[in-house]
Protein backbone atom coordinates (compact mmCIF):
# COMPACT_ATOMS: atom_id res chain seq x y z
CA UNK A 1 0.00 0.00 0.00
CA UNK A 2 2.80 2.19 0.80
CA UNK A 3 4.79 1.61 -2.38
CA UNK A 4 1.93 2.07 -4.72
CA UNK A 5 -1.79 3.31 -3.42
CA UNK A 6 -0.23 5.64 -0.39
CA UNK A 7 2.51 6.89 -3.36
CA UNK A 8 0.02 8.38 -5.07
CA UNK A 9 -0.71 12.16 -5.38
CA UNK A 10 -4.31 12.26 -6.02
CA UNK A 11 -4.96 9.63 -2.83
CA UNK A 12 -2.65 11.96 -0.77
CA UNK A 13 -4.48 14.59 -1.01
CA UNK A 14 -7.77 13.06 -0.56
CA UNK A 15 -6.45 11.88 2.37
CA UNK A 16 -5.40 15.12 3.09
CA UNK A 17 -8.29 16.98 2.64
CA UNK A 18 -10.58 14.41 4.20
CA UNK A 19 -9.21 12.72 7.25
CA UNK A 20 -7.06 12.63 9.75
CA UNK A 21 -4.87 9.75 9.21
CA UNK A 22 -2.74 7.70 11.75
CA UNK A 23 -1.42 4.04 11.72
CA UNK A 24 -0.71 1.24 14.05
CA UNK A 25 1.73 -2.03 13.44
CA UNK A 26 -0.41 -4.85 13.80
CA UNK A 27 2.40 -7.50 13.65
CA UNK A 28 2.23 -9.17 16.40
CA UNK A 29 -0.28 -7.38 18.59
CA UNK A 30 -3.19 -8.61 16.98
CA UNK A 31 -4.60 -12.05 16.83
CA UNK A 32 -6.28 -11.31 13.15
CA UNK A 33 -2.12 -10.26 11.50
CA UNK A 34 -1.30 -12.43 9.18
CA UNK A 35 1.85 -13.75 7.61
CA UNK A 36 4.16 -14.32 4.54
CA UNK A 37 7.38 -14.92 3.47
CA UNK A 38 9.81 -11.55 3.67
CA UNK A 39 10.48 -9.89 0.64
CA UNK A 40 14.34 -9.56 -0.78
CA UNK A 41 15.51 -5.85 -0.49
CA UNK A 42 15.99 -6.00 -3.91
CA UNK A 43 11.97 -6.96 -4.97
CA UNK A 44 10.55 -3.86 -6.86
CA UNK A 45 6.75 -3.59 -5.93
CA UNK A 46 3.77 -4.81 -8.22
CA UNK A 47 -0.24 -4.22 -8.03
CA UNK A 48 -2.19 -7.03 -6.93
CA UNK A 49 -5.52 -7.66 -6.67
CA UNK A 50 -7.75 -5.37 -4.19
CA UNK A 51 -8.14 -7.32 -1.06
CA UNK A 52 -4.86 -9.14 -1.06
CA UNK A 53 -3.16 -9.62 2.07
CA UNK A 54 -6.26 -8.99 4.23
CA UNK A 55 -5.07 -10.08 7.47
CA UNK A 56 -1.91 -7.80 6.56
CA UNK A 57 -3.54 -4.71 6.10
CA UNK A 58 -6.72 -3.10 7.17
CA UNK A 59 -7.70 0.72 6.09
CA UNK A 60 -10.25 1.74 8.94
CA UNK A 61 -12.47 5.22 8.05
CA UNK A 62 -14.25 6.68 10.96
CA UNK A 63 -16.26 9.33 12.70
CA UNK A 64 -14.79 11.45 14.94
CA UNK A 65 -16.36 9.84 18.03
CA UNK A 66 -14.87 6.26 16.98
CA UNK A 67 -17.84 4.92 14.63
CA UNK A 68 -16.91 2.86 12.07
CA UNK A 69 -17.86 4.05 8.33
CA UNK A 70 -15.90 1.65 6.05
CA UNK A 71 -13.25 -0.50 6.25
CA UNK A 72 -10.94 -1.56 2.98
CA UNK A 73 -9.07 -5.09 3.96
CA UNK A 74 -5.69 -5.48 2.60
CA UNK A 75 -4.19 -3.93 -1.15
CA UNK A 76 -6.58 -1.25 -3.56
CA UNK A 77 -5.22 -0.08 -6.61
CA UNK A 78 -5.14 3.87 -6.96
CA UNK A 79 -8.47 4.15 -9.08
CA UNK A 80 -10.36 1.55 -6.77
CA UNK A 81 -9.12 3.26 -3.35
CA UNK A 82 -10.46 6.38 -4.64
CA UNK A 83 -14.16 5.27 -5.38
CA UNK A 84 -14.37 3.52 -1.49
CA UNK A 85 -12.83 6.95 -0.22
CA UNK A 86 -15.71 8.56 -1.72
CA UNK A 87 -18.42 6.16 -0.35
CA UNK A 88 -16.64 6.67 2.85
CA UNK A 89 -17.49 10.65 3.19
CA UNK A 90 -20.69 10.14 2.47
CA UNK A 91 -21.41 7.72 5.23
CA UNK A 92 -19.58 9.71 7.53
CA UNK A 93 -22.04 12.90 5.93
CA UNK A 94 -24.94 10.59 6.65
CA UNK A 95 -23.95 10.10 9.89
CA UNK A 96 -23.88 13.70 11.10
CA UNK A 97 -27.84 14.20 9.48
CA UNK A 98 -28.92 14.50 12.95
CA UNK A 99 -32.78 15.26 11.86
CA UNK A 100 -32.95 11.31 10.71
CA UNK A 101 -33.46 8.65 13.21
CA UNK A 102 -31.39 5.99 14.04
CA UNK A 103 -33.14 3.48 12.30
CA UNK A 104 -33.22 5.54 9.06
CA UNK A 105 -29.70 6.38 9.39
CA UNK A 106 -28.55 2.93 9.54
CA UNK A 107 -31.37 1.85 7.21
CA UNK A 108 -29.28 4.20 4.71
CA UNK A 109 -25.97 2.87 5.86
CA UNK A 110 -27.17 -0.34 4.78
CA UNK A 111 -28.27 1.19 1.14
CA UNK A 112 -25.69 2.48 0.67
CA UNK A 113 -22.96 -0.02 1.25
CA UNK A 114 -25.42 -2.21 -1.09
CA UNK A 115 -25.67 0.26 -3.65
CA UNK A 116 -22.06 0.83 -4.09
CA UNK A 117 -21.13 -2.76 -4.32
CA UNK A 118 -23.77 -3.11 -7.05
CA UNK A 119 -22.28 0.16 -8.73
CA UNK A 120 -18.73 -1.33 -9.21
CA UNK A 121 -17.33 -0.94 -12.18
CA UNK A 122 -15.97 -4.05 -14.74
CA UNK A 123 -13.13 -2.31 -14.23
CA UNK A 124 -12.82 -2.42 -10.02
CA UNK A 125 -14.24 -6.23 -10.31
CA UNK A 126 -11.61 -7.34 -12.90
CA UNK A 127 -9.29 -6.25 -10.18
CA UNK A 128 -10.80 -7.51 -7.23
CA UNK A 129 -10.60 -11.75 -7.63
CA UNK A 130 -9.28 -14.23 -4.80
CA UNK A 131 -5.41 -15.65 -5.28
CA UNK A 132 -5.29 -19.04 -5.86
CA UNK A 133 -5.18 -19.97 -2.43
CA UNK A 134 -7.62 -17.51 -1.16
CA UNK A 135 -9.65 -19.09 -3.33
CA UNK A 136 -8.64 -22.95 -2.51
CA UNK A 137 -9.64 -22.30 0.94
CA UNK A 138 -12.74 -20.61 0.24
CA UNK A 139 -14.33 -22.91 -1.42
CA UNK A 140 -13.94 -25.99 1.78
CA UNK A 141 -15.49 -24.05 3.49
CA UNK A 142 -19.58 -24.94 2.32
CA UNK A 143 -21.57 -22.22 5.00
CA UNK A 144 -19.09 -19.37 4.13
CA UNK A 145 -20.66 -16.20 2.98
CA UNK A 146 -19.03 -16.20 0.05
CA UNK A 147 -20.66 -18.85 -1.51
CA UNK A 148 -23.85 -17.99 -3.61
CA UNK A 149 -26.44 -20.29 -2.25
CA UNK A 150 -29.04 -18.32 -5.00
CA UNK A 151 -29.33 -17.64 -7.97
CA UNK A 152 -27.75 -19.33 -11.74
CA UNK A 153 -24.51 -18.40 -11.11
CA UNK A 154 -22.89 -20.74 -8.65
CA UNK A 155 -18.69 -20.19 -7.42
CA UNK A 156 -17.57 -17.78 -4.81
CA UNK A 157 -18.74 -14.01 -4.78
CA UNK A 158 -15.59 -11.58 -5.07
CA UNK A 159 -13.75 -9.81 -1.91
CA UNK A 160 -15.21 -6.55 -3.11
CA UNK A 161 -18.92 -7.43 -3.19
CA UNK A 162 -18.51 -9.36 0.27
CA UNK A 163 -17.06 -6.52 2.13
CA UNK A 164 -19.19 -4.59 1.29
CA UNK A 165 -22.18 -7.06 2.41
CA UNK A 166 -20.62 -7.28 5.60
CA UNK A 167 -20.70 -3.52 6.69
CA UNK A 168 -23.91 -3.16 5.55
CA UNK A 169 -24.44 -5.80 8.72
CA UNK A 170 -22.29 -3.20 10.94
CA UNK A 171 -24.20 0.36 10.77
CA UNK A 172 -21.44 2.38 12.57
CA UNK A 173 -20.47 0.36 15.11
CA UNK A 174 -17.71 1.93 18.04
CA UNK A 175 -14.08 0.39 16.50
CA UNK A 176 -14.01 -1.39 20.18
CA UNK A 177 -17.26 -3.50 19.08
CA UNK A 178 -15.92 -3.74 15.17
CA UNK A 179 -14.98 -7.50 14.61
CA UNK A 180 -12.00 -7.26 12.97
CA UNK A 181 -10.78 -10.43 12.83
CA UNK A 182 -13.67 -11.94 11.31
CA UNK A 183 -14.40 -8.93 9.26
CA UNK A 184 -11.15 -9.61 7.25
CA UNK A 185 -11.44 -13.48 7.41
CA UNK A 186 -11.50 -13.70 3.36
CA UNK A 187 -9.14 -16.98 2.68
CA UNK A 188 -5.94 -17.88 4.32
CA UNK A 189 -3.93 -16.17 7.48
CA UNK A 190 -0.85 -17.44 7.15
CA UNK A 191 1.06 -18.21 3.42
CA UNK A 192 3.98 -18.51 1.74
CA UNK A 193 5.35 -17.88 -2.12
CA UNK A 194 8.67 -17.69 -3.18
CA UNK A 195 8.52 -14.35 -5.30
CA UNK A 196 12.44 -12.90 -5.50
CA UNK A 197 13.74 -15.80 -3.03
CA UNK A 198 16.39 -17.48 -4.50
CA UNK A 199 15.77 -21.34 -3.27
CA UNK A 200 15.92 -25.07 -4.00
CA UNK A 201 14.21 -25.63 -7.49
CA UNK A 202 13.57 -21.92 -8.05
CA UNK A 203 14.91 -19.36 -10.29
CA UNK A 204 15.90 -15.54 -8.29
CA UNK A 205 13.44 -13.40 -9.72
CA UNK A 206 13.78 -9.91 -11.63
CA UNK A 207 15.17 -7.65 -9.48
CA UNK A 208 13.86 -4.13 -8.49
CA UNK A 209 15.41 -2.63 -11.92
CA UNK A 210 13.51 -5.38 -14.12
CA UNK A 211 10.68 -5.97 -11.69
CA UNK A 212 7.08 -4.40 -11.88
CA UNK A 213 5.86 -1.98 -8.93
CA UNK A 214 4.34 -4.24 -6.05
CA UNK A 215 2.81 -3.13 -2.87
Amino acid sequence: MRAVTLSNHQVQRELQKNFICAWENIKGKRSYAGSSNSHMPTNGAIEVSNCSGHHNVQMVFMTSDGRVLHCLPGYWKPRDFLTELDLALALGKLYYKKELSVVKRNEEFLNLHLRHSIAHTEGLRTASYHQPFDKQNLEKREQSDFHRKEGFVLGLKTPDQVLHERLAERPYLPFEAFDIEKFVDMGLKQYKYDHGLPCKGHKTRPTAMEAPTRN
